[in-house]
C-alpha cells in the first residue's frame, strides 16, 4: 500500500547528498550506481525512475550539462570544484 509523501523534503535529503563535494563525479556515475543495482528490485527501481526523471527534466527546462562535466572514466580523480 503506497503512502503519502513529502516529495520536498526527500529532494533536500537527495541534494545533501548530491552536494557533497568528496565524492568524485566517477563514483556518481559508476561506482554509487554499481552498488544501487546490487540492492534489492525494488530499491533499484526507485533509483532508475529517479535517475530518468532527472533526465527528463534537465530535457523539459533546457538544462545543459557542459562536457568537461560529465563523467567519462570510472577511474577518474577529477573533483568538481566549482
Amino acid at each position: 500500500m503506497a503512502t503519502w509523501s513529502n516529495a520536498q523534503s526527500i529532494a533536500y535529503k537527495i541534494i545533501d547528498i548530491l552536494a557533497d563535494n568528496r565524492v568524485m563525479p566517477s563514483e556518481w556515475k559508476y561506482q554509487i550506481p554499481l552498488f544501487i543495482v546490487q540492492q534489492p528490485k525494488q530499491l533499484v527501481w526507485n533509483a532508475k525512475n529517479l535517475a530518468d526523471g532527472i533526465d527528463h527534466n534537465m530535457e523539459l527546462y533546457g538544462v545543459d550539462m557542459p562536457d568537461d562535466k560529465v563523467a567519462f572514466d570510472p577511474y577518474s580523480n577529477d573533483y568538481l570544484l566549482d
